[in-house]
């Protein structure tokens, strides 16, 4: 009796040594709104020109920025200086080998509001594609039953993907360098 306890505890503790560990990545530092209660990117930026120049230098920008804006803007009201948007970040799954493949993706709404001397980007309401809006704000609760570290790796995708987009936004909306050439 007491050489199979010897063994078993012997096995136990050499598959618990052979294990692999599985680490939880870093909280992503994603911006949450105080009132919502959701992740919210919002900034007022301070930029020369009217509101209509700003509103055109926009529509330029997200013609360069995303594919097929007709798919993607919503709403474009030139006298209020706002575009409406709707896009989309994907998310990935990691192999072992530490390669990248596509999960899901995780839409968003952008507006884009003009004013004069300045424009406010807020981008919000990330949802997960699925048969239902599935939030990923589920994916900070880790006492949630099926929660799983993977959800901060798709956080960080995400973040990283608008950070991306925010970066291509202010270069856009920077006023045109006319160049002169008098030969």
């Amino acid at each position: 009796m007491k050489k199979t306890l010897f063994i078993a505890l012997i096995m136990c503790i050499a598959v618990a040594g052979f294990a692999q560990k599985k680490t939880t990545p870093p909280v992503p530092n994603v911006p949450m709104d105080d009132e919502t209660g959701l992740i919210t990117y919002k900034e007022v930026i301070q930029e020369n020109g009217t509101a209509k120049e700003l509103y055109d230098r926009a529509l330029v920008w997200a013609k360069s920025y995303y594919k097929n804006t007709g798919e993607i803007i919503k709403s474009a009201d030139a006298e209020k200086g706002e575009i409406k948007f709707r896009g989309s970040v994907r998310i990935y799954s990691r192999l072992d080998d530490g390669k990248k493949i596509t999960k899901n993706v995780v839409y968003y709404n952008f507006t884009l509001q003009c004013r004069e001397g300045r424009y406010r980007y807020t981008i919000t309401d990330f949802n997960e594609k699925a048969q239902s809006a599935a939030p990923i704000e589920r994916w900070l609760d880790t006492d949630a039953p099926k929660w799983i570290p993977d959800y901060y790796l798709y956080l960080q995708d995400v973040d990283d993907g608008i950070n991306e987009l925010i970066a291509s936004l202010l270069e856009g909306m920077q006023p045109v360098q006319k160049v002169e050439d008098d030969w």
